[in-house]
């Protein structure tokens, strides 16, 4: 049999040539999903949000630099990778998936101090968007979900991020 009538075979009775073409990649297997984050039905207001971020905060860059139970949101279900990229890393930034196995978030960066933790990242889907989370962890290692945010627009840094926040832009 031709490599070409494999190849045909192979999309006939699977519908995806990808394996086909580059087998590396679905050895990969497909990236699970996150686990669901349940954030209160009510939130924090505008100044505790605003209150929230004004804190000296050490700057994270890496996903795996997260505090463990606040990492541990951002791994797949049952299983050991995290369902958000680093900030140069390959994201899906829309709702067209070309490869299962990477991921459709990307850290911007995010925020620790003391039992604070915020994490600012981008999510492709329909529509590309902007987010911001609020965590409080406390010594044992318990996260509270405080607030989820979507934002207009990237911010560079925290000055930047703050003044989004503080303008209504983070809604």
């Amino acid at each position: 049999m031709t490599l070409q009538k494999l190849l045909a075979v192979g999309v006939l009775f699977t519908g995806n040539l990808l394996p086909a073409i580059r087998p590396e990649l679905s050895q990969r297997g497909d990236l699970g999903e996150a686990p669901r984050i349940e954030f209160p039905s009510v939130g924090i207001s505008q100044a505790q949000r605003e209150r929230f971020l004004d804190a000296d905060f050490t700057v994270v860059t890496k996903v795996q630099s997260l505090p463990d139970p606040v990492l541990q949101l951002f791994i797949e279900k049952g299983g050991s990778r995290p369902v958000m990229a680093n900030p140069d890393d390959k994201f899906e930034a829309t709702d067209v998936v070309s490869d299962a196995s990477v991921p459709r978030m990307r850290l911007i960066f995010a925020g620790v101090w003391r039992e604070k933790c915020f994490v600012y990242y981008e999510q492709g889907g329909r529509a590309h968007m902007y987010v911001l989370v609020l965590f409080n962890v406390n010594p044992s290692g318990i996260v509270k979900p405080l607030w989820r945010g979507y934002c207009g627009g990237p911010a560079s840094d925290i000055p930047k991020l703050r003044a989004q926040l503080a303008s209504g832009d983070c809604r």
